[in-house]
């Protein structure tokens, strides 16, 4: 489930994430993080309550990421990242999607 919504005196999206991000909700999210990235200055995400994900989400959040940087926006993530979370960024190979430019803390470095 996505929970999501745009405070508009401070500009701030808050998107709450639950149960299964998977491709078959993957035009949902798609569409949430559109009005995030284009209806907000700084989009929160929170991952506290994400049960299943696949690389769908992984690489919609990539490219996410990557436009939110490109339009001098931020991202925040609320809280901590579930395992899942991270294990699915790792096992498809996401680690590093934003190099060293990541001040978020969504993207974990892979260790060499």
């Amino acid at each position: 489930m996505i929970d999501f919504s745009i405070d508009k005196t401070n500009s701030t999206g808050t998107m709450i994430l639950s149960g299964d991000l998977t491709v078959q909700y993957a035009s949902t999210f798609k569409e949430a993080l559109l009005e995030g990235v284009f209806g907000a200055d700084t989009l929160v995400i929170d991952f506290a309550e994400v049960e299943r994900m696949d690389l769908s989400t992984v690489q919609l959040l990539c490219a996410t990421h990557r436009a939110i940087k490109k339009n001098n926006k931020n991202l925040i993530i609320a809280g901590t990242v579930p395992a899942i979370v991270r294990e699915t960024i790792a096992d498809a190979g996401y680690a590093s999607c934003m190099g060293d430019d990541d001040a978020s803390g969504l993207w974990i470095k892979e260790s060499n």
